[in-house]
């Protein structure tokens, strides 16, 4: 979000083999200008992958801002590959997400226009089966063509603290082949159990030509569910293949195979209740999805209702998905109402035990895809280990032959962005918000590339805290000053706190002013506003507040009662106590509420005019977020700007000043403000007015196209060269695994490890690793980690542990893994994973020989000793060891999600 950066939603909502080095770098000039490597990026689009990849082969475009299956690269031309160069993105994963609405009165059936309708998708145990009825092995080798691995729950598989929630996936019974017939057979007594209840209104029919034999009927009509299939990606091949396995059990699948803007508007802006889908094809990019910081968090987010990502999305008037239990536990890992890591692993496992479950969404891959670039002509780019291109750094540091960066974004309809452009319900998708959003806003805070955590960019910090726990509950024990201030949203003014209040944290903030894009100063009324502004959208003050939004409410309404107060110290310190202590990082616990905006506040008081008057121009009526019955702000669109300039003309008319800075800012000061977002309004055509490294200078819907320019403004705090001298970026590569391929239960096994350094930035080289962080586990067939430990280091780039007789004794014969990963430190953002396969087989029992009788003392030849049995020979298994190597890096530190 705009504010504090509070972005482990929305700042939120959004994937490891490097094919080549992360960070290519040219001389450093001698003296840098202002803003980012290039002077202009140009967007347009391409309908599909492939046309898209074909053209940055040809030098048509630099780059592909959409990342493809090894499937797309594996046909094309050896000449067009040798102009490739592939950057990795293994932060994304695909899955299922079903629609569970059910009548209030009757668990089984949705009345939609007077007729009733039959949703399995709202018996639990239907939803549950649907992880066994395919094969997520299938779906990896066959359709993506190995990129990816099997996924059963969050956090994704690449997160090392995935290892905490691997047993609920072994005792689910899941594994990466499925089982058809347990599944079905869940789904037959679940659809048993419904018709029993509903008094024959639910039957099986007989039909010979029907997958199962049969279908189910309810009323007299085949019970048949609405399958969204995605068609620009494998989750089109993937969806076809899922539709088969449910008909396969008696159910009827009508397959809608549809485009990016359609899945994303029937799937999350329309009414579960109204009945237009079953079952959706996701797919997600998670910023900080594979960071071990962050993993309860992203659990809670993608399963607990409360914070708006489950169907109904805590939009009012619609139907919600809800459970009391998930939003109980969620809310503790949210707020980190926890006193130990202890306590916080154990809420985070019985999420992600509720989540898989409940299955409302389910998990099928993680996908490792690459991004295209034009390695003649992008000369030096920095980017993303884990996401790839779709982070921050690439636009900041990217370098070409021209000083023109031309990129594009995939649509197969005629509109280049499906979301809107506005910085509450906007910037949803990776193309807005990797391609637009990153570009031209500047936030407060960045996350390292080398630990995972926020670290200062526009604001710098320092902290004290001071807190004990009662009853579970943080208790802050400094003191607020009684002149900090709350904003009241029903008196519509700063308030002074008053004496007796307290804060477990103190944060001071310094800022880093610079011009916004319309040659406007930021300053402390911008902050002050943005703040109010925070609180207003997310109060509900009486019924039908028009200043109020409850899905941009969802979240924020849980962590603002956390916030105690502010004080304001001109120009550029603002002091902010709170009650959030997350217990693994100081920077986290400091950064929880950055006072900071990206946008102007005349720019913020124009949306608010039209929202909740309308548009005085066409007679819309606005909201942030995707309504039906009202457009959609964003502020790009012609009409949109047309009402946001005739807001700025009356505003400067009635001499204006908003409730928030009445006595900051007089009616002169805000006239000037307007004048200068109308002339910006009037000459650019849109209201993307911000303070990042570029600005929006053309915007063409027709062709479409988009032009960005560097922002060069003398004013602005960094310089191209900013990020190469600020970070040393290495990463642990796994070499090689010394490991026996089969032994014996109850026997030591000597795992070595071969690990090699290798910086990526700001220079290239590598070495024999001597500090990485190496942990070794054995794992059984049925996911369950039998071992874990860390390795020692033996000498420069080898690591080693012995895995115990003691861990193996009594183990079931069968093939096992031996997993190790390899990482910087125990809480970096990324880590290199590397797996062998090893068969366990029982020892052999060799068995007492029999003696021979001992012959009678009668007079002859000496008899032969009879042999002792020779036991059978022990049959030997050999399976090849197979590798396969994940680099998964984050950077954008407060998760940052978002929909592909």
């Amino acid at each position: 979000m705009s504010m504090g950066d509070m972005k482990r939603i929305s700042s939120i909502l959004i994937l490891g083999l490097l094919a080549l080095s992360a960070f290519a770098i040219l001389p450093v000039s001698a003296q840098p200008q202002k803003g980012p490597g290039v002077d202009e990026v140009i967007i347009e689009v391409r309908a599909s992958g492939e046309v898209g990849v074909g053209d940055v082969a040809t030098g048509l475009l630099d780059a592909y801002w959409k990342s493809l299956s090894p499937a797309v690269y594996a046909g094309l031309p050896e000449d067009w590959k040798q102009n490739l160069k592939l950057i990795k993105n293994a932060g994304g994963f695909n899955g299922l997400v079903f629609n569970p609405a059910h009548d209030p009165d009757n668990p089984y059936i949705i009345t939609v226009g007077g007729k009733q309708y039959f949703n399995p998708f709202a018996i639990r145990e239907v939803r549950f089966a649907m992880n066994f009825i395919y094969s997520r092995k299938y779906i990896v080798d066959e359709i993506l063509l190995g990129g990816g691995q099997p996924m059963y729950g969050m956090p994704q598989p690449s997160n090392p603290r995935n290892s905490l929630v691997e047993d609920i996936y072994a005792e689910a019974g899941f594994s990466p082949e499925g089982d058809f017939e347990y599944g079905y057979n869940m789904i037959q007594d679940a659809l048993t159990k419904a018709a029993s209840e509903l008094g024959g209104r639910l039957e099986k029919r007989v039909d010979p030509n029907a997958p199962a034999g049969f279908w189910w009927y309810f009323d007299g009509e085949p019970v048949t569910v609405t399958f969204l299939i995605r068609i620009e990606d494998e989750r089109h091949e993937m969806g076809l293949y899922i539709a088969d396995q449910i008909e396969k059990c008696g159910i009827k699948v009508e397959r809608r195979e549809i485009t990016f803007a359609e899945g994303i508007r029937l799937t999350y802006y329309t009414d579960p209740k109204d009945y237009l889908w079953n079952i959706y094809t996701e797919g997600w990019s998670l910023g900080q999805g594979i960071n071990p910081l962050y993993y309860a968090d992203y659990a809670v987010i993608f399963y607990a209702p409360f914070i708006g990502l489950m169907p109904g999305y805590q939009e009012e008037g619609w139907w919600q998905y809800e459970n009391d239990t998930l939003d109980e536990i969620g809310l503790k890992i949210w707020l980190r109402q926890v006193e130990s890591m202890d306590e916080f692993h154990e809420l985070a496992h019985e999420v992600v035990r509720l989540g898989v479950y409940e299955a409302v969404r389910i998990y099928i891959v993680e996908t490792w895809e690459y991004f295209p670039v034009n390695k003649e002509r992008v000369t030096r780019i920095a980017y993303d280990p884990a996401r790839g291109l779709w982070s921050e750094w690439p636009l900041y540091t990217t370098k070409t032959t021209d000083g023109t960066f031309r990129i594009a974004v995939e649509s197969a309809q005629p509109a280049m962005f499906t979301e809107a452009l506005n910085p509450i319900g906007g910037f949803g998708d990776v193309y807005t918000m990797y391609g637009v959003y990153v570009a031209i806003t500047d936030d407060g805070t960045e996350s390292s590339p080398v630990t995972g955590e926020p670290e200062p960019y526009r604001v710098n910090w320092t902290m004290e805290k001071k807190y004990h726990y009662e009853d579970g509950q943080v208790v802050g024990e400094i003191d607020v000053p009684p002149y900090a201030v709350m904003y009241d949203t029903l008196a519509n003014e700063w308030v002074e706190v008053g004496e007796g209040v307290k804060a477990a944290v103190k944060v001071v903030f310094n800022l880093t002013f610079s011009k916004f894009h319309h040659g406007v100063w930021e300053d402390m009324n911008d902050i002050r506003y943005a703040i109010a502004h925070t609180f207003e959208w997310a109060t509900l003050d009486e019924p039908g507040d028009r200043k109020y939004d409850a899905r941009y409410a969802s979240d924020l309404q849980q962590t603002l009662p956390l916030i105690k107060g502010f004080v304001f110290r001109e120009p550029n310190v603002v002091e902010v106590y709170h009650d959030f202590i997350e217990i693994q990082s100081d920077a986290v616990t400091a950064t929880f509420f950055v006072p900071w905006t990206a946008w102007p506040w005349e720019l913020w008081e124009a949306m608010d005019w039209i929202i909740v008057n309308n548009g005085s121009v066409t007679g819309n009526t606005y909201s942030w977020n995707k309504v039906e019955g009202k457009e959609w702000l964003n502020l790009i669109t012609e009409d949109h700007v047309r009402d946001l300039i005739a807001a700025l003309e009356e505003m400067r008319n009635r001499r204006h000043v908003p409730d928030a800075l009445k006595g900051f800012v007089d009616p002169v000061k805000a006239i000037a403000r307007y004048n200068a977002a109308e002339r910006w309004g009037r000459e650019k055509g849109h209201m993307l007015i911000s303070n990042g490294p570029f600005y929006v200078e053309t915007y063409d819907p027709i062709r479409p196209y988009m032009l960005l320019k560097a922002f060069r403004d003398p004013s602005y705090p960094f310089t191209s060269d900013y990020w190469y001298y600020k970070y040393r970026v290495v990463r642990e590569v796994i070499e090689k695994i010394d490991a026996p391929v089969s032994a014996t239960t109850g026997s030591d096994i000597t795992v070595k490890v071969n690990v090699i350094e290798v910086e990526e930035f700001p220079e290239a080289g590598e070495a024999p690793s001597e500090t990485a962080y190496v942990t070794v586990s054995l794992v059984s067939p049925e996911g369950r980690t039998v071992f874990s430990e860390v390795a020692s280091l033996v000498e420069p780039g080898v690591f080693q542990v012995t895995i115990p007789g003691s861990a193996t004794e009594g183990l079931a014969e069968g093939s096992y893994t031996i997993k190790v990963s390899a990482a910087t430190h125990e809480m970096a953002p990324y880590a290199e994973v590397a797996t062998q396969e090893i068969v366990l087989t029982a020892p052999v029992v060799t068995p007492t020989p029999t003696p021979s009788p001992t012959p009678s003392p009668t007079p002859s030849p000496t008899p032969s000793p009879t042999p002792s049995p020779t036991p059978a020979p022990k049959t030997k298994l050999y399976i090849a060891a197979g590798i396969v190597i994940i680099i998964i890096v984050v950077v954008a530190v407060f998760l940052l999600t978002r929909k592909k």
